[in-house]
C-alpha cells in the first residue's frame, strides 16, 4: 500500500467494498469458485508504529507457526489461478499469502520465516517505487526471482491516489498503469503477471476491464465478499490484528491460550559506580552519543572510574538508564547522580525521568544546575512518584541545554523514598461540577494520566483533555515522512473511552514541527507554492483524520513575537518562523482556511482557535487583536459575516508578578472581537527548587482566585479553562510548583482558591507590591568591562524577575554615580550567547532604564531613557537622541558576560539622597529570537514606554555641603530647577529640508524632538519636480527605533512611509520621487517611486505605504470613479490599485513601488488588477497602451541616469 495511506480513506473504501457483490459488475460469482482465504500484509518489522501497514515480527512468526501446525497449504500465484479456473484440484486448507509494496523488510524479516516453514507467497510490486525510499532495491527484487516460493505480481506503476487510483479512474489510465507494471515485471521474471492488487483497494468497472485486456487473471481489492475475478477479496492484517481474528477469518481452530505473564518482582537497585568497568545498562538516548567508561575522572570514594559522555549533537542527547525493573507502581523514589563538566566552560545539566516511549511519552525534569568546568563534581538529585508504568518503559537520563557539552557521570542511586503510596482526596468538591454552568474544565495529558490514581484525579475534576505533546505537528509523521497517527489515536481512543472531550493541539507551530514541510535540506525556505501545499495537506489531513472526535482545534500556535514594538502593524510583529519565511504572513489565514474547508465539507461544528502565550502583555495582545480582526473582517466580507477564527486561546502561563488587570484588559479586548476565548494552558509559578513557602502558596492561590473571579464575570464568552498539568511534579515548570495539586496529588491552597474565589479573597490579604528599592554608591569606575575595586561598595541588585513563561539568563547589577553620570555594572549568567537576530532587543543584551525625575509617568518624558548594550558592546537607545556621551564596555566570562556603561545625566545635577526611577533588564537570545526576559523590578514588559513600572534607585555616599548665599545681580535670571518645564517630545515634527540639485537633506537636530511612534513630516510642498530625500545611517537607525512614520509632502503628491520597511539594516536611504511626462487621460501627475537602501532596492514591503495624488477633479465625471493605477511592466498595461477621493486628493495603500498616476475608472467596465482584465478597448486606452510602452523605455533610461547621479553625489 502507499506511503500516503490514510485511515479514513481506507475505512471508506472498505465500507464500500463490503457491499453485496451484485453492486459490482461481475461475470463469475465467487461462490462458483473455490473458497480460498487470502491474507493481506504490508511491512513485517520488529517495532511496529503504523497501524495500517505494520505487523510485528513476533506476531508474524506466531501466525506462520499457527498455519504450519494446522496444516494450511500456501499457494503460488500460478497455482492459485489454476485452482480458481478449475484446472487443478486444491490441496487441503489452501491459503494465499500476499504482501503489498515490496518493502525491504520482506527480504530481511518475512522471507526467512516463510522459508522456515516451506511456505509460498505473492509479493505485489509497485514498479515506480523500486529503488525508492520506501520499497526495496532492484537488486533485492531480482534476488527474489531465484526464490521459487515467491511470486512477483502487479501492484500498478505509480500507486498514485490523487490522480490515478480513485473511484473515477478511466480505463485508459488503469490500462496504462497495469501494462507498464506488467512490462517491468516481465523484464525481471520473464513471466507475464497473472495477479494484480489495486492500490488502496480502489477500483471500478473500468479498472476491471483494464485488467482483463492486459492479461491479468485475477485482481484483488480490500475486504470481502468476493466480486468478479477482478474484484476478489482479501483479509487486511493490521498492526493490532490478533491471531484469534485471523483464525476466525480462515475458519481455523482457536489458537491455544497463552498463560498470563506474571509481572516480575521489583528488583533492588545497586549503586552504579562503574568500578567493574561495565556500562551497567546505560545507553545513549539517540544512539549516536559516545559513552565510555574511563579512568580520566572518578567520584566514588576509593574508586577509579566514571562514565564519559561525548559527541552529543542535540540538547536531549545523553545517557539513559531503564529503571522500570526497580519500580513499584505508585511509590516515590529518590534519584541522584554526580556529574562533572568536561567541555563547554559553562552549561546547565539536567536530571530527568521519562515515562513511556514514542509520541505518548512524558518527560519530567527533576533537577537542573548551571555548572562550570571549575566546579568539579556536582550532585543532581530529585524525587518522583511513578503513578504510571509507562507501558513498561521508564528511564532516568541526563541532558544539557548545550547540544555539544561533554561530561562525566558517576555514582547513580535510585532508592525508594518510603513515603508510602498516596490516594486522591475523594471528598473534595469537583472543579468541573463547581463550574458546570460556566465553562469546561480541562487538563493537559499524556497516556500516563490515563491510568491509576492519576486517571482517578483527572476524571474527578475535569471533563476535557488536551494532548500535551502527542498531537503536535511533528508527531503526525513517521521516519518516512508519511502520516502516522498511531500514537495520537491511542491517546484519543483512551480519552474517549474514559468519557473525556478532546481539544486538538496543535496544527501549525514553529516548534515540534517537521522542518521539511517548509524548508529544504539546507534550511532555506521552500517555494511559496510548495510550502503552502504542505501546509494545507497537513492541516486538512489531520483535521479530517480526527473528525468530530475533537471538539475544537488550535490551528496556529505562538505566531506572534513577544512585546512587539509596533503592535498595530501585526504582520511586522509576527515571528519569523519557517512558515513565515516560505509563505509570508498570510500563512496564518491560509491554515485557518484549510481547516475551515474540511469542517464545512463534513458539516462539523468544530471551533478554530489562535493560541498564544504572554497574553497579558498589552503590546502582544494588541497585535493579536489586530491580526484576528483583519483576518476575520476579510473572511467575513466574502462569507456573509462568518468568522474564520472562532476563538483566541490565552495560554495563561503566569507568575506571582502577573497583574490580573492586564489579563482583564486582554480578555475584554479579545471578547470585543466577537470571538470566544479559551484559557488554554493555565499555570502560575511560585517558589523555587520544588519548594513552596506558605506565603508563596497563599499568594499563588490569591492570583488563581482573582483569575477565576474574572473568568466567572465573563463566562458567557469563555469556552474552557484548561490547567497545563495535573500536579506539580509532572508540570513542565515543576521546579516552581505551578498547579493545584502537589507531587502527592493532594490539594494546595490554589485548589481552594479555584473552588471558591470570593471566599479565598476574603480570607487572605493581598500582598502589597512595591517598587524595588536600591542604592547607588558614590564613585566613578573606569569603563573597561572589568569589575574593579570601585564597585566594591556598591549594593547588588538581583536581576531575576521573569516577564515570560520561559526562564533563561539572569544576573546581578550594581550602580555608582557622580554629579555628571550614572554608572551601571551588570554581570550576566548565560551559557550560550546569541546575536543573530536583526532586532537588538532579541539579542543577548542588557538594558538600563532611567527616569531622572522619578515621575512615574505612563510615557517617556525628556528626562527618560532606555539604554541597551549587547554582549559584543553594540549599543542602541530609546530615544535615539540620548546616545550622546554614553560609553560602554563588555567582557565575556566563563559563564556569561559583563557590561559596564556610563550614562550622562541630562536634566538633573544629582545630590546625595536623590531618588531616580531605575530598572535593569537582561534579554536572553536564542537562535535569532528572544526566549527570556529577566528584570530587577518590572514584570509587565512595558518599561520601554512606561516609567511607572521602574524600581527606584537612591543615590548615596556624599554629604551635601551647605552652599554659600551668593548675591546675584538683579538682572541675572534665576536658574530653573532641573526637571521643570521640560520640553515634551512631539508626535508630529515638521521639517523643511534644504534642497540642492533636486536632493533634499534632513537636519539631525529635528530627530531630538520626535516622539516614539511619531511622524516626521518632510515639507516639500513648494516643489513639484523630481526629487530625492537622503537619510543618513544614524537618521535611519533613529527612525526605526522610534517606529516612526515618514510623510513626504510635495505639491502634487504625498507619501507616508513606515520606517520599518527599511529592511537593509541601518544603511543610508534614498527616497526617490521621479516625476514623468504627463499622460493623456491621467488626472494627476505621473510618478515613479524608488527606495534605495545601501546596495539594495526596496520595491516590495509588508507594511503598506500610503500614496495620495492631487487630482484635477474638473475633468472627472464621477469623483468616486477616480482610482490610482500602476504600470505593470511585465504585462505592459495599467492596472488599478484602488483608492478613495476626498477633498481634491485620491489616496490608496500600496505594497510595492512602480509608476503611479490617477485615471478615471470606466464605471461600466471596472478594471480589477486581481482579475487581470484588460482596459476597455477604446481609442483612448489603445493610445495609452502604445504610450505605456514608450514610457517604460523613458522610465528605465531616466531612472538609470537619476540613480547614477545620486550615487556620485553620495
Amino acid at each position: 500500500m502507499s506511503k500516503n495511506f490514510k485511515k479514513m480513506t481506507s475505512l471508506l473504501l472498505i465500507s464500500l467494498l463490503v457491499l453485496p457483490a451484485g453492486w459490482m459488475p461481475s461475470t463469475i460469482h465467487a461462490q462458483e469458485k473455490e473458497d480460498i482465504p487470502v491474507l493481506l500484509y504490508h511491512r513485517i518489522v520488529e517495532n511496529p508504529t503504523i497501524e495500517w501497514t505494520d505487523t510485528s515480527l513476533e506476531k508474524f512468526k506466531e501466525t506462520m507457526a499457527y498455519l504450519h501446525q494446522n496444516g494450511y497449504n500456501t499457494l503460488s500465484s500460478e497455482q492459485y489461478v489454476r485452482i480458481m479456473n478449475g484446472e487443478e484440484e486444491a490441496p487441503e486448507k489452501p491459503i494465499l499469502l500476499t504482501f503489498d509494496d515490496a518493502t525491504p523488510d520482506f527480504v530481511t524479516n518475512a522471507l526467512p520465516i516463510l522459508k522456515q516453514y516451506n511456505m509460498q507467497a505473492v509479493l505485489f510490486v509497485v514498479s515506480d517505487w523500486i529503488d525508492g525510499d520506501y520499497s526495496m532495491s532492484k537488486d533485492q527484487l531480482e534476488s527474489l526471482v531465484n526464490e521459487e516460493s515467491i511470486s512477483l505480481e502487479n501492484h500498478s506503476k505509480t500507486h498514485d491516489q490523487e490522480y490515478v487510483w480513485h473511484q473515477e479512474i478511466a480505463i485508459e489510465q488503469a490500462s496504462a498503469e497495469i501494462a507498464a507494471a506488467n512490462q517491468y515485471l516481465k523484464s525481471i521474471t520473464n513471466k507475464d503477471p497473472v495477479l494484480m492488487a489495486y492500490p488502496y483497494g480502489t477500483y471500478n468497472g473500468e479498472a476491471e476491464a483494464a485488467n482483463k485486456e492486459n492479461g491479468i487473471k485475477y485482481a484483488f481489492k480490500v475486504g470481502y465478499p468476493d466480486g468478479s475475478p477482478y474484484a476478489m477479496g482479501r483479509h487486511y492484517v493490521l498492526m493490532d490484528t490478533t491471531l484469534e481474528e485471523i483464525a476466525q477469518w480462515i475458519g481455523g481452530p482457536a489458537p491455544e491460550e497463552k498463560p498470563e505473564e506474571q509481572e516480575p518482582p521489583v528488583q533492588q537497585f545497586s549503586t552504579i559506580d562503574y568500578e567493574d568497568q561495565s556500562m551497567e545498562g546505560i545507553e545513549g538516548r539517540s544512539g549516536t552519543e559516545v559513552l565510555a567508561v574511563t579512568d580520566e575522572a572518578n567520584h566514588t570514594e576509593g574508586g577509579s572510574f566514571a562514565l564519559k559522555v561525548e559527541e552529543r549533537t542535540e540538547t536531549w542527547h545523553g545517557p539513559a538508564l531503564r529503571v522500570d525493573p526497580y519500580i513499584d507502581t505508585g511509590e516515590e523514589y529518590n534519584i541522584s547522580v554526580w556529574v562533572k563538566l568536561l567541555s563547554e566552560e559553562s552549561t546547565e545539566l539536567q536530571l530527568s525521568t521519562q515515562v513511556g516511549q514514542g509520541d505518548n511519552a512524558s518527560y519530567h525534569n527533576l533537577d537542573g544546575k548551571t555548572i562550570t568546568t571549575e566546579d568539579g563534581w556536582v550532585q543532581l538529585q530529585g524525587s518522583y512518584r511513578y503513578n504510571s508504568t509507562g507501558d513498561g518503559y521508564l528511564t532516568i537520563y541526563v541532558e544539557s541545554t548545550s547540544s555539544t557539552a561533554s561530561f562525566y557521570m558517576d555514582d547513580i542511586t535510585f532508592e525508594p523514598a518510603n513515603s508510602g503510596g498516596t490516594d486522591i482526596e475523594k471528598d473534595l468538591p469537583s472543579i468541573k461540577d463547581v463550574y458546570k454552568d460556566d465553562f469546561l474544565i480541562g487538563n493537559a495529558i499524556s497516556t500516563a494520566e490515563l491510568e491509576g490514581s492519576r486517571l482517578e484525579l483527572l476524571k474527578k475534576h475535569h471533563q476535557l483533555v488536551t494532548a500535551e505533546n502527542a498531537m503536535k505537528p511533528a508527531y503526525a509523521y513517521n521516519e518516512q515522512r508519511k502520516f502516522d497517527f498511531t500514537a495520537e489515536d491511542e491517546l484519543v481512543d483512551k480519552a474517549l473511552e474514559e468519557g473525556f472531550q478532546i481539544h486538538g493541539h496543535v496544527l501549525v507551530w514553529h516548534q515540534q514541527s517537521e522542518e521539511w514541510l517548509h524548508s529544504d535540506e539546507n534550511g532555506q525556505p521552500l517555494s511559496r507554492e510548495e510550502a503552502l501545499n504542505n501546509l494545507r495537506k497537513h492541516v486538512q489531513t489531520t483535521v479530517e483524520h480526527f473528525g468530530p472526535n475533537v471538539i475544537s482545534w488550535d490551528v496556529v500556535n505562538e505566531a506572534m513575537n513577544d512585546n512587539p514594538p509596533n503592535p498595530s502593524d501585526w504582520k511586522a510583529s509576527l515571528r519569523q518562523s519557517g512558515w513565515y519565511k516560505a509563505i509570508g504572513p498570510d500563512y496564518i489565514e491560509q491554515a485557518f482556511r484549510a481547516a475551515k474547508e474540511v469542517i464545512e465539507e463534513n458539516d462539523w461544528n468544530i471551533p478554530l482557535y489562535y493560541n498564544d502565550y504572554n497574553d497579558d502583555n498589552q503590546n502582544k495582545a494588541e497585535a493579536i487583536y489586530q491580526m484576528v480582526k483583519e483576518i476575520n473582517e476579510n473572511y467575513g466580507a466574502e462569507n456573509n459575516g462568518e468568522l474564520l477564527i472562532d476563538g483566541i486561546g490565552m495560554q495563561a502561563h503566569y507568575n506571582l508578578n502577573t497583574n490580573p488587570e492586564n489579563v482583564r484588559r486582554s480578555l475584554e479586548k479579545f471578547i470585543s472581537l466577537g470571538v470566544e476565548v479559551g484559557v488554554t494552558e493555565l499555570d502560575i509559578t511560585a517558589g523555587t527548587n520544588n519548594e513552596l513557602t506558605e506565603g508563596q502558596a497563599n499568594a499563588q492561590g490569591y492570583l488563581y482566585a482573582q483569575l477565576f473571579k474574572l473568568y466567572k464575570e465573563h463566562k458567557e464568552h469563555i469556552s474552557r479553562v484548561t490547567f497545563w498539568g495535573l500536579n506539580d511534579a509532572t508540570s513542565w515548570r515543576a521546579e516552581q510548583s505551578p498547579l493545584l495539586f502537589d507531587k502527592n496529588l493532594q490539594a494546595k491552597p490554589a485548589y481552594y482558591a479555584v473552588i471558591d474565589p470570593e471566599k479565598f479573597l476574603a480570607e487572605h490579604e493581598p500582598e502589597e507590591k512595591e517598587a524595588n528599592q536600591g542604592t547607588a554608591a558614590f564613585g566613578a569606575p573606569k569603563i573597561d568591562g572589568t569589575v574593579d575595586d570601585s564597585w566594591s561598595n556598591a549594593a547588588e541588585l538581583q536581576v531575576n524577575r521573569y516577564q515570560m513563561a520561559w526562564q533563561g539568563a539572569n544576573g546581578t547589577a550594581k550602580a555608582l554615580w557622580d554629579k555628571e553620570n550614572l554608572y551601571v555594572l551588570v554581570e550576566v549568567k548565560d551559557s550560550a550567547l546569541d546575536k543573530t537576530s536583526e532586532n537588538a532587543w532579541e539579542q543577548d543584551s542588557i538594558e538600563v532604564f532611567v527616569d531622572e525625575n522619578n515621575g512615574k509617568t505612563s510615557y517617556y518624558e525628556v528626562d527618560d531613557g532606555q539604554y541597551r548594550v549587547n554582549f559584543d558592546n553594540e549599543a542602541s537607545f530609546n530615544p535615539g537622541s540620548i546616545a550622546e556621551g554614553v560609553k560602554s564596555a563588555t567582557n565575556q566570562t566563563h559563564d556569561g558576560y559583563i557590561v559596564e556603561v556610563k550614562i550622562p545625566f541630562k536634566t538633573i545635577t544629582p545630590v546625595n539622597e536623590t531618588k531616580i526611577g531605575f530598572d535593569v533588564q537582561i534579554n536572553d537570545g536564542n537562535e535569532g529570537a528572544r526566549q527570556s526576559i529577566a528584570t530587577w523590578n518590572d514584570t509587565t514588559g512595558t518599561s520601554y514606554q512606561d516609567t511607572s513600572v521602574f524600581g527606584e534607585l537612591t543615590l548615596k555616599g556624599v554629604e551635601t555641603p551647605e552652599e554659600p548665599d551668593i548675591e546675584k545681580p538683579d538682572d541675572e535670571p534665576t536658574p530653573k530647577n532641573p526637571g521643570q518645564e521640560k520640553p515634551e517630545l512631539e508626535p508630529n515634527v515638521i521639517t523643511k529640508p534644504k534642497v540642492e540639485d533636486n536632493q533634499a537633506t534632513v537636519n539631525d537636530a529635528i530627530f531630538d524632538q520626535l516622539a516614539y511612534n511619531g511622524e516626521l513630516i518632510i515639507d516639500l510642498s513648494e516643489h513639484s519636480s523630481s526629487i530625492a530625500i537622503f537619510l543618513t545611517e544614524e537618521q535611519v537607525k533613529l527612525l526605526k527605533q522610534l517606529h516612526a512614520l515618514i510623510m513626504i509632502k510635495k505639491k502634487d503628491v504625498t507619501l507616508q512611509i513606515p520606517a520599518s520597511i527599511f529592511t537593509n539594516g541601518n544603511q543610508a536611504v534614498d527616497i526617490i520621487l521621479q516625476k514623468l511626462e504627463q499622460i493623456e487621460d491621467a488626472l494627476s501627475a505621473v510618478y515613479d517611486f524608488n527606495i534605495i537602501q545601501g546596495d539594495k532596492e526596496i520595491s516590495e514591503f509588508d507594511s503598506n505605504i500610503i500614496v495620495s495624488f492631487v487630482v484635477n477633479k474638473a475633468v472627472a465625471e464621477h469623483s468616486n470613479s477616480l482610482k490610482i493605477f500602476y504600470l505593470n511592466p511585465q504585462l505592459e498595461k495599467w492596472e488599478v490599485v484602488g483608492g478613495e477621493y476626498k477633498n481634491g486628493n485620491v489616496t490608496a495603500k500600496i505594497d510595492h513601488f512602480s509608476t503611479f498616476t490617477v485615471f478615471e475608472e470606466d464605471m461600466e467596465t471596472m478594471v480589477d488588477a486581481k482579475e487581470e482584465k484588460e482596459l476597455p478597448d477604446t481609442s483612448t486606452s489603445t493610445f495609452n497602451f502604445l504610450l505605456g510602452g514608450l514610457i517604460l523605455l523613458l522610465i528605465g533610461a531616466s531612472t538609470f541616469l537619476f540613480k547614477r547621479k545620486r550615487k556620485r553625489e553620495i
